[in-house]
């Protein structure tokens, strides 16, 4: 879910849930062995977004669909489907693509938090009932393999990863609309032990780059290795960054990394640690009340400027924002939707490189918190439409985005962000 910036900044978190549905209940160790690819049942509707675009792309740093013309697709992400499972049906997913005229819906599974490490049967099998909803309606999801607390994709917490991607992909493999996301948030929190601060941690190491690529090396090769078995185009990978998903280009510069005790202009050596593979994003997250143009420090007053950081990295990598909030990064305090139009009118190619990035709103959810769309209560009245200022925010720029309506109230023009 969220996160803060830097050693004196916090991060805390969110969350999702949802129905049971397909899948064997075998444990996952041969789940490879007991799945049937089931790509070719999904007949997507005409003129849904899966329709239109088909197997996407990257192509030139940018996002495209089969005819390699730009893509930008906007939508939802899921909370953890264990507070909010309820919200999760055939019914609300219908409701954000006929109401909000979302064309993705990112399914944040959490490992840990009370999630798919509880019961791995459990959680895969409602994951792969929201990825049959998604198919069927023709909107686009993101299986996301929600890393939070511990941050290291490499822990031994999470080190079910490898099968269950292995059951997703040769499940799905050839099914176009299904984008994974390999690593939400990767960080330095390995725990969290103050029950008055919950948001201090402690820091056993590093997760660098360097890290989390060794963590991708061995999980693409099991996706693209299932989509070459049915002689498919590879899925779009997203591949979480450091400092949860903020240090975006940590792959171009040597000692980029969380905790460095550095400004992100500050001069750092050259590299070139890309990962080697077709159709990889990676992913950047924002909270716009703690996420913006930076706070006082060491005698500057922009210290840690994200709008200039990312208007320069989006002339260098192809970038998917899979998470970001109207509010602050624990998920609370007042929206800030000024600094949010000006992230989103950036994504529309106010940037480096005229990229078009994609972005999923936390959450579709009515946790009582205020970066959730619904309001308290909605999920079990089956409101999908009671939405909180940030859910009618986030609404309406969907409908601009993917919908094509005139709104003047977000997107401001007084809002876009100037390269000082």
């Amino acid at each position: 879910m969220r996160k803060l910036i830097i050693g004196t900044m916090v991060a805390l978190m969110a969350v999702f849930f949802v129905l049971p549905s397909c899948g064997s209940k075998k444990g996952t160790e041969n789940a490879a062995d007991s799945v049937n690819a089931v790509a070719g049942k999904f007949k997507y509707p005409a003129n849904s977004p899966v329709a239109k675009y088909g197997a996407l792309q990257v192509k030139n740093l940018q996002l495209c669909g089969k005819d390699g013309n730009p893509v930008q697709l906007a939508g939802m992400s899921t909370m953890g489907w264990q507070w909010c499972k309820e919200c999760y049906t055939k019914e609300s997913v219908a409701a954000m693509l006929n109401d909000w005229n979302v064309n993705i819906l990112r399914l944040a599974m959490y490992v840990e938090e009370g999630g798919y490490n509880t019961n791995p049967a459990e959680y895969r099998d409602m994951m792969c009932n929201l990825i049959d909803i998604c198919g069927e309606l023709g909107i686009y999801c993101i299986v996301d393999w929600h890393v939070l607390t511990p941050g290291n994709p490499k822990n031994e917490k999470y080190a079910d990863a490898e099968n269950f991607f292995r059951f997703i992909a040769n499940k799905y493999a050839g099914a176009d609309h299904v984008i994974y996301e390999i690593c939400n948030e990767p960080n330095n929190c390995q725990a969290k032990d103050n029950a008055e601060k919950p948001w201090e941690c402690t820091r056993e190491e590093n997760v660098t780059w360097d890290v989390i690529a060794d963590y991708a090396n061995k999980i693409i090769p099991v996706i693209y290795g299932a989509a070459d078995s049915v002689n498919s185009t590879h899925p779009i990978v997203i591949v979480g960054t450091p400092q949860w998903d903020q240090l975006v280009d940590a792959c171009l510069k040597e000692g980029m990394y969380q905790g460095n005790e550095k400004d992100l202009n500050d001069p750092l050596p050259a590299r070139d640690s890309r990962l080697k593979f077709d159709n990889v994003m990676y992913a950047f997250h924002f909270y716009a009340k703690s996420h913006n143009e930076g706070f006082e420090k060491d005698g500057k007053s922009n210290y840690y400027d994200m709008y200039s950081y990312m208007y320069d990295v989006l002339g260098k990598l192809p970038v998917f924002c899979s998470e970001f909030g109207t509010v602050e990064a624990h998920g609370s305090g007042a929206p800030d939707f000024d600094r949010t139009d000006k992230w989103l009118i950036m994504f529309d190619g106010n940037n480096a490189g005229k990229q078009k990035v994609s972005f999923c709103n936390w959450s579709f959810s009515d946790k009582d918190e205020t970066s959730a769309a619904l309001k308290v209560g909605s999920c079990a009245k089956g409101d999908w439409n009671a939405t909180t200022p940030s859910g009618e925010y986030v609404k309406k720029v969907l409908s601009v985005v993917n919908g094509g309506v005139k709104d003047s109230s977000v997107l401001k023009d007084s809002n876009k962000y100037v390269r000082k």
